[in-house]
């Protein structure tokens, strides 16, 4: 354990210069799933074990004390007293509950799932805080969260083997396969390329950010949306960046590449993700909404900062939608309906999971059969401008001849990185029911806090 911790903590100290470099700030509004790039989380995955949870409530420690209930212990561990009493030289007798706990004691996160894979290993998998502040049901590892934008690298695999088996071509217009009214309005709709969707270089607008869609969402939150009614939406903007060679992330090109999918196979989206990704890599609790949904348990969801309070009058929301929590007002994902939020993400943000299959989603996006080597440097390296770290589906970042590759989600009440080290075959995953961190309260920077700690674990 302690020779791993240490090569996940020259990961992390890799993830601490790169963080920042790529982190937006938070996409996530609501109702749309929202979606950004994140920076590169790390830490050493112990053996195989699922975590334990004291009680949890939901009120808020002092400052100055640790949450006792934000603390996880793996199951086969002895279960440390709540509190985390210092050991003599006044150090916590758990260190990364403790700094779990002070980070969620200072943000206000109701809760945080963990999950660390390394060599194809079975997740290791952890859990702090509530699931529901109403009512403090604990967070469990059992909980589905949504993961938003990671959603985005699986869909960008299941198009790059498409262009494996010459189905489809890169470097070819959209409109060859979906039909010259396919972005209707677009004044670039003859020229996108399937690049330009996986690239981020369709100039398209990211639609999640925008208050016309709020005004879209607002009347109609117990109705899904559809991709082609969400295309027709950006169409009308006309290009916000130049087409081909511009970097401006947006959701608008995954939800057309989803439908690129379905075009060229004659199945639904959902049927060839779980085929081509989530079943080859055993992943049985993931699903991609709104063509099909998690079983219970779900997580509840909140929505803080400045998205939180721009939620209100956006969307026409009362005190009957708002929770305090750690003396902050949270926006309570659960008092909506949520039909709209989870379906205007679909294949660009709409998976949901239990945090040990994201860990193992990411690992086996590039350290399994699902893409060969060919089919990797595309993801990795395949953006028009090769000076950009985006790639086509994932961000890579390279520093000391170390490798990560990443991508992060937000979206209505969650915030979520996922990470892979190939240089230690390391898959982590992470995931905080809270959505609207700031700067370095982001789970980016809770990541790279927790290194040192992961790396003195024995």
């Amino acid at each position: 354990m302690q020779r791993l911790a240490s090569a996940v903590l020259a990961a992390g100290l890799l993830v601490a210069a790169c963080s920042g470099a790529d982190e937006a700030a938070p996409t996530g509004t609501a109702p749309p799933p929202a979606t950004t790039e994140a920076p590169a989380p790390t830490t050493a995955a112990p053996a195989p074990t699922t975590a334990a949870l004291p009680p949890a409530t939901s009120e808020a420690p002092p400052a100055t004390t640790a949450d006792p209930t934000t603390t996880a212990v793996p199951q086969d561990e002895p279960e440390a007293e709540p509190g985390s009493e210092p050991e003599p030289d006044g150090e916590p007798a758990d260190p990364l509950g403790a700094a779990i706990g002070d980070w969620m004691d200072r943000t206000g996160a109701p809760g945080i799932v963990l999950g660390i894979t390394q060599g194809g290993a079975q997740p290791s998998t952890f859990a702090w805080g509530v699931s529901d502040i109403a009512t403090s049901a604990p967070m469990t590892v059992d909980h589905h969260v949504r993961i938003g934008s990671v959603t985005k690298s699986v869909t960008a695999a299941v198009v790059l083997q498409l262009v494996s088996e010459g189905l489809l071509e890169l470097d070819a217009p959209v409109a060859q396969y979906l039909g010259d009214g396919w972005a209707p309005g677009y004044e670039h709709a003859a020229a996108v390329t399937v690049r330009d969707l996986l690239g981020h270089t369709s100039g398209f607008v990211e639609y999640a950010f925008d208050v016309s869609f709020y005004q879209l969402a607002a009347p109609r939150l117990g109705e899904q949306i559809s991709p082609q009614e969400i295309l027709e939406f950006a169409a009308t903007y006309g290009p916000v960046a130049e087409l081909g060679t511009e970097f401006h992330y947006n959701t608008t090109g995954y939800l057309a590449a989803g439908l690129l999918v379905e075009a060229v196979t004659g199945n639904s989206a959902a049927a060839e993700l779980r085929a081509r990704v989530f079943e080859p890599l055993g992943l049985e609790h993931t699903y991609l909404t709104p063509d099909e949904f998690p079983p219970e348990p779900t997580a509840n969801g909140y929505v803080g900062g400045t998205i939180g309070y721009l939620m209100a009058p956006l969307l026409g929301l009362t005190t009957d939608n708002q929770i305090t929590h750690n003396d902050a007002i949270f926006v309570d994902i659960g008092t909506m309906p949520s039909d709209f939020a989870r379906s205007a993400g679909w294949t660009g943000g709409g998976i949901e999971a239990q945090i040990g299959d994201v860990a193992l989603l990411i690992r086996g996006l590039f350290a399994t059969d699902i893409l060969d080597e060919d089919q990797v440097a595309l993801m990795t390296t395949g953006h028009p401008d090769p000076a950009n770290d985006y790639g086509l589906g994932i961000s890579t970042d390279e520093i000391l001849g170390l490798t990560i590759y990443t991508h992060g989600g937000g979206v209505p009440g969650f915030r979520t990185i996922a990470a892979y080290a190939p240089a230690f075959d390391l898959g982590i995953a992470l995931t905080t029911n809270l959505l609207g961190l700031e700067g370095d309260d982001d789970v980016g920077g809770l990541l790279e806090s927790l290194a040192p700690i992961l790396a003195s674990m024995n």
